[in-house]
């Protein structure tokens, strides 16, 4: 009888283990989505953040905003010459990617207030981007490359202001 009774408790220990590991689970995982979720432009946040932390959420998009931002400079860079819009972008686009690469900076020395400001400039750079090829009424790889960096570095800046 007391083998039963053991192998019972043990099962119900165990059974009791996995819906506290199982719930668990779920809570980091509906934090995760919830971090996306607040965002402006959900689908494009979430292959980018890895986990429910908004620090390291905001580190990896800045990250992606650099190789994305470097991406439409050689983009741009091609077709500058031809094109004043086109080379206006390029500017900002310069500018931009020294920005991120101060926000960067800023999330290392945790400097919430630095950050902000950095991506808020990175955001501004983008938008003055994209007014430019709306402006011109010109539609161009350049544009929506551009026009998805402003969507990621809008998001990016939302994330960041659920760093603590």
């Amino acid at each position: 009888m007391a083998t039963c009774n053991t192998t019972i408790q043990m099962y119900l220990t165990t059974v009791f283990a996995i819906v506290i590991l199982l719930a668990a689970s779920q809570a980091t995982e509906a934090r995760f989505t919830s971090l996306c979720a607040k965002t402006a432009y959900p689908t494009l946040c979430q292959p980018l953040v890895k986990g429910p932390n908004p620090r390291r959420a905001t580190h990896n998009t800045i990250r992606a905003l650099e190789a994305k931002t470097k991406l439409a400079i050689t983009s741009s860079a091609r077709f500058k010459h031809g094109n004043p819009t086109v080379a206006i972008c390029y500017a900002t686009l310069v500018d931009a990617s020294f920005n991120l690469v101060n926000a960067r900076k800023s999330i290392r020395q945790r400097n919430v207030m630095s950050l902000k400001m950095f991506l808020t400039a990175a955001v501004s750079d983008y938008g003055v981007c994209v007014n430019g090829f709306i402006d011109s009424h010109q539609v161009n790889t350049v544009q929506n490359a551009v026009d998805e960096l402003r969507k990621i570095g809008t998001n990016c800046l939302l994330l960041a202001t659920l760093i603590r």
